[in-house]
């Protein structure tokens, strides 16, 4: 059987509806990171041609367009996802003072979301090197202090930390088959087999998963696909094999709950989305149970380092020294390997600290360079600037936002962005215009916006 006729007898009458789905446009959204700007001013100043509020989490908003150079996703006050890529979030329901772990985190859309969600800690896990150093590149960019990075296989990771965690989140890796209509190839992929293959990778993450959840904590499990044996079925598994986990009903303005009376949610592209699944579970017990990390203790500052972040005028409560490089953070530090963890300040040099790219995308310094929308568009392709003011590393800023750093010499910038974030030679900032968002209300604007 292919893949439409497993749809066709999945869907049943459904069917044509999601056929004709299958010929609109992928869908987008873009998601407010509130720890960098509020709501007000987001609709008052973005200039997005917002369609309508997005259902699967607050603060988000369906859009049209390809807006990754405007520049509050520059800044991390924005974030582009497919709209029902949120709904797992949402449907974890982290809240203030949480521990949470992000199990298979990259590229990091939920990893972000969770942290606009102020939990007390977040550890997330990529092995992949590659897509490690996008969640990585990601979670600097959105400014995110209170984090641990592993670089590992997702089961060893879980297995480091049994009983402490509230939230786990497994966006398990799976057959992808919400993915067919954006790419071609995910189509020319599919098969049984993999999805076979799939599934029991899946079976193993979940098991490891449930260790490190603490007593009373609740995990979700996601997917993007929409094979049984990958969602409905493997929940079922699971918690036969586990009888003190219990499937929680998911009560929200969308997708499809119970769809196979099984008590997980489905969302499909004719509900919105691009195709999401996700359960919720509960572990039996007590949270007062929950077991503590091991932590580091903070390091005392050298004077090169006490130095640079008086003149920044900021402060962690918390550091760590990995030989040369300091890191700050707001919680004491997880002992371990980490790819990172907290924000990275700098490191000494000889005689002198050199300051990080992500510390200024972190902090709210004291020394600031704020930018206009040409001189914008010219520090992002690397260029420097004239722009008088008293020497020293200075935060660069676009309307309040973090852009990046740089070093003035009295009478001109220094550009320090890393050049693996400047933009390539003939593309630019896209700066829409100031007025399809009035009031908070989204007024529709006809001309046709290309990237």
């Amino acid at each position: 059987m292919d893949f439409f006729e497993r749809m066709k007898s999945s869907l049943k009458e459904d069917y044509p509806a999601f056929l004709a789905s299958m010929d609109r446009p992928f869908a987008r959204s873009v998601r407010l990171n509130t720890r960098r700007m509020d709501r007000d001013r987001f609709l008052a100043e973005s200039g997005l041609d917002l369609e309508r509020e997005s259902p699967f989490t607050r603060d988000a908003w369906i859009v049209s367009g390809s807006w990754g150079l405007h520049p509050l996703h520059v800044s991390g006050a924005m974030y582009l996802q497919e709209p029902s890529a949120s709904a797992p979030v949402d449907i974890l329901d982290v809240q203030t003072g949480d521990r949470v772990l992000d199990l298979c985190a990259a590229p990091g859309s939920k990893s972000t979301q969770i942290l606009r969600e102020k939990p007390s800690f977040l550890v997330c896990n990529e092995l992949d090197p590659k897509r490690a150093s996008v969640l990585l590149s990601n979670l600097e960019r959105t400014g995110a202090v209170d984090f641990a990075l592993s670089r590992d296989d997702a089961c060893r990771t879980a297995r480091r930390f049994p009983g402490m965690f509230d939230k786990v989140l497994v966006d398990a890796p799976c057959s992808g088959e919400g993915m067919i209509k954006k790419h071609d190839l995910a189509l020319t992929e599919w098969s049984e087999a993999n999805i076979r293959i799939c599934a029991a990778r899946q079976a193993d993450i979940l098991d490891a998963a449930y260790e490190a959840l603490a007593c009373g904590g609740v995990m979700v499990y996601s997917t993007c696909t929409y094979a049984r044996e990958e969602n409905e079925d493997q929940v079922r598994a699971f918690l036969q094999r586990h009888p003190d986990m219990t499937q929680e009903p998911i009560h929200k303005p969308y997708g499809r709950p119970d769809f196979d009376q099984a008590g997980g949610l489905r969302i499909f592209p004719m509900d919105g989305g691009e195709g999401q699944f996700a359960a919720r579970l509960r572990k039996a017990g007590d949270p007062e149970d929950r077991r503590e990390p091991s932590r580091e203790k903070t390091v005392r500052l050298t004077a090169l380092e006490q130095a640079f972040l008086q003149d920044m005028q900021v402060s962690f409560p918390y550091y760590y020294r990995e030989k040369t490089r300091l890191y700050g953070m707001n919680q004491p530090f997880l002992k371990g390997t980490w790819k990172r963890q907290g924000v990275f300040i700098g490191e000494t040099v000889k005689t002198r600290f050199e300051p990080a790219h992500a510390f200024f995308m972190a902090a709210d310094c004291a020394r600031k360079a704020e930018l206009d929308d040409a001189q914008l568009d010219a520090f992002l392709h690397g260029q420097e600037l004239a722009y008088p003011m008293e020497k020293g590393y200075v935060q660069v800023t676009w309307h309040g936002q973090p852009m990046g750093f740089a070093k003035s010499t009295g009478k001109v910038l220094k550009n320090k962005l890393p050049k693996g974030l400047r933009l390539l030679a003939g593309s630019h900032v896209r700066l829409p215009e100031a007025g399809s968002v009035t009031d908070g209300t989204v007024t529709e604007r006809k001309e046709n916006q290309e990237a």
